[in-house]
């Protein structure tokens, strides 16, 4: 943690009692992975689980393990919607190519 005191910043250490984390540990502008692990590392007690916030910070991982258990236990007794792995944001573009006519009047 850092205190601003004018231009300076102040570091200052504390070990807090336990954490709740409400949030996954990265989004589109920020990674809070380090922080995290550094939680993890410093055994500070949390009321959610670290580990499950670790393992489920990528969707795509937290899906392949849902499709085990679907394939295990079955279609009937474990549904899954249907979703496709994109490895890039690249490849979210379709290729198919459409005919389009337009009409001007």
């Amino acid at each position: 943690m850092e205190v601003h005191r004018g231009d300076s910043r102040i570091p200052r250490m504390f070990r807090p009692d336990f954490v709740l984390i409400r949030q996954p540990p990265r989004d589109g502008a920020n990674d809070y992975r380090s922080t995290i692990l550094g939680l993890k590392y410093g055994g500070v007690p949390s009321i959610n689980s670290l580990n499950s916030v670790y393992q489920f910070q990528d969707k795509p991982w937290v899906f392949a393990h849902l499709q085990q258990l679907q394939r295990r236990l079955g279609k009937d007794v474990f549904p899954l919607i249907e979703q496709t792995f994109f490895p890039s944001p690249k490849y979210l573009v379709s290729s198919t190519t459409l005919k389009l006519s337009l009409d001007p009047y």
